[in-house]
C-alpha cells in the first residue's frame, strides 16, 4: 500500500513532464513496484491518457497529453479512480453503504417508496421518516450515494438502480421521496434520458432546485460525517476522504452552477406527479431558542417565583418561544425561492427548519410526513 502511494504520487508529478513524449521506459530498481496495483491504478486513472505497461525490470510509460485531464473536476475524478484502485478493498468496504436497500420482502402490489438522503449524508439519514412510513403501510426502500461527488454521477448510480428496480417489478407503483441535494439525485434520473418509467410521485423535500449559497459550507458537513464514520464503522479507511468525493457536489450546488442550469433547462416528466414541501423556519432560530432555554435553566427552582427571577424566567421563556415559532423566506439553506420548479404547482410550505422537515423534533414527527401521507394516500 505504502509502495503504491509512492508510486503513485511520483508518477502523478512525472505526467505533465512525459507530455512531450510518446513514450517513455522508466528502470524500477524494486521489483516490488510492479507487483503493487499502482499500474493499474494509473491506468484506470488516466485511461489512454496515460497507460503504464509493468516489466520485469522497467515500467513503460505511453503519455498521449491530448486525453490526459485538463481541468480542475477531471483532474479530481482521476485522484478518485486512482485512490479507488491503490486501495481496493477499502474502496469495496465503502461501496457497501451506497446502492439500493430494498426490504427483505417485496410484495409487487404495494407501492415502493424509495428514500433519498441530502449531502454529506447516508442512508440512515432517512430512516426517522421512513420509519413512519412504513408503519403507514408502505414498502420503504432507501438509496445511498457518494454525497460529495458530482451530482450527475450520482444519478447515473440511482438510474441504474432505479432501472434495475424496475425490470424486477415492471408493474409496481414506485414513490420517490428525495431530502435536499437527494431531490437534484432524483431529477437527474427521472427527467433525464435514461428513464425507465415507473414512477408514480416525485416528492422533493426541501430540494434547491435553484441551489443554495450554503453549500460553500459544506466542508464542515463532510468533516463532521467523517468523524462519524471513523467513530462508528470498523471499516473506514482514510482513502475514504477522498473516494467519497472531493467537493464537486457543494460545487454544483451554487446558484448558477452549470449543473443546475443543465438540469432546470429540462421539462418536467409529464407522467410523473411532484409535490414540492418547503420549510419556513431557519434551523439557527431554533439553535438561538436552545440556547436561550439553557440559560432560563440555570435560574434555581426555588428562585423562580421570586421578584425579578420571576420576571426574567418569563422573559427568557418567551424569547424562546418566539425563536421557535419565527418563520421567514427559507427553512435555512434552502430558500422558498430555491425550492420552487417551474411546472410544479403544487407547492406545500410548512413550519419546520431544514432538518425538521425529514427529523422529528421535539417530540413531534417530521414536518414532511402529513404532506407526503395525504398525497400517497389521493
Amino acid at each position: 500500500m505504502r509502495i503504491g502511494w509512492a508510486w503513485g504520487i511520483a508518477l502523478w508529478w512525472s505526467v505533465p513532464a512525459l507530455a512531450t513524449s510518446h513514450e517513455v521506459r522508466v528502470p524500477v530498481h524494486d521489483p516490488k513496484l510492479n507487483d503493487s496495483n499502482v499500474v493499474h491504478a494509473v491506468n484506470a486513472a488516466f485511461g489512454d491518457g496515460c497507460h503504464l505497461s509493468a516489466m520485469p525490470d522497467a515500467v513503460v510509460v505511453r503519455v498521449d497529453p491530448a486525453k490526459l485531464p485538463k481541468d480542475c473536476r477531471s483532474i479530481k475524478r482521476s485522484v478518485r479512480r486512482f485512490t479507488a484502485a491503490v486501495a481496493p478493498e477499502a474502496a469495496a468496504a465503502q461501496a457497501k453503504n451506497w446502492g439500493l436497500l430494498l426490504p427483505d420482502r417485496i410484495d409487487p402490489v404495494r407501492p415502493i417508496v424509495v428514500m433519498l438522503h441530502g449531502l454529506d449524508g447516508d442512508r440512515g439519514d432517512c430512516v426517522p421518516l421512513g420509519n413512519h412510513l412504513a408503519a403507514a403501510g408502505y414498502q420503504v426502500a432507501y438509496f445511498g450515494y457518494p454525497g460529495d461527488q458530482p451530482i450527475a454521477e450520482s444519478g447515473e448510480l440511482f438510474a441504474r438502480h432505479m432501472r434495475s428496480l424496475h425490470e424486477r417489478f415492471p408493474r409496481a407503483r414506485i414513490e420517490i421521496v428525495a431530502h435536499s441535494m437527494g431531490g437534484l439525485v432524483a431529477r437527474q434520473y427521472v427527467e433525464g434520458s435514461g428513464y425507465a418509467g415507473g414512477i408514480d410521485h416525485l416528492f422533493l423535500v426541501g430540494t434547491p432546485n435553484a441551489g443554495s449559497s450554503w453549500a460553500r459550507f459544506r466542508v464542515l458537513l463532510a468533516v463532521q460525517e467523517e468523524i462519524h464514520e471513523y467513530r462508528t464503522n470498523p471499516d473506514w479507511h482514510a482513502s475514504w476522504i477522498i473516494t467519497e468525493g472531493l467537493g464537486e457536489a457543494g460545487d454544483d450546488l451554487m446558484p448558477g452552477s452549470t449543473f443546475l442550469k443543465r438540469l432546470n433547462a429540462r421539462g418536467r416528466r409529464l407522467d410523473v406527479r411532484y409535490t414540492i414541501i418547503a420549510g419556513n423556519k431557519s434551523g439557527v432560530s431554533r439553535y438561538e431558542a436552545n440556547c436561550v432555554q439553557t440559560v432560563d435553566g440555570w435560574i434555581p427552582r426555588r428562585a423562580r417565583g421570586w421578584w425579578g427571577f420571576r420576571h426574567l424566567d418569563a422573559c427568557l421563556r418567551g424569547k424562546a418561544h418566539r425563536l421557535r415559532e419565527e418563520t421567514g423566506d427559507s427553512d435555512g439553506p434552502v430558500s422558498l425561492r430555491s425550492a420552487s420548479l417551474q411546472g410544479v404547482r403544487d407547492f406545500v410550505v410548512v413550519p419546520a427548519d431544514h432538518a425538521g422537515l425529514v427529523f422529528p423534533f421535539d417530540g413531534q414527527p417530521p414536518a414532511a410526513l402529513n404532506t407526503i401521507l395525504d398525497r400517497l394516500r389521493r
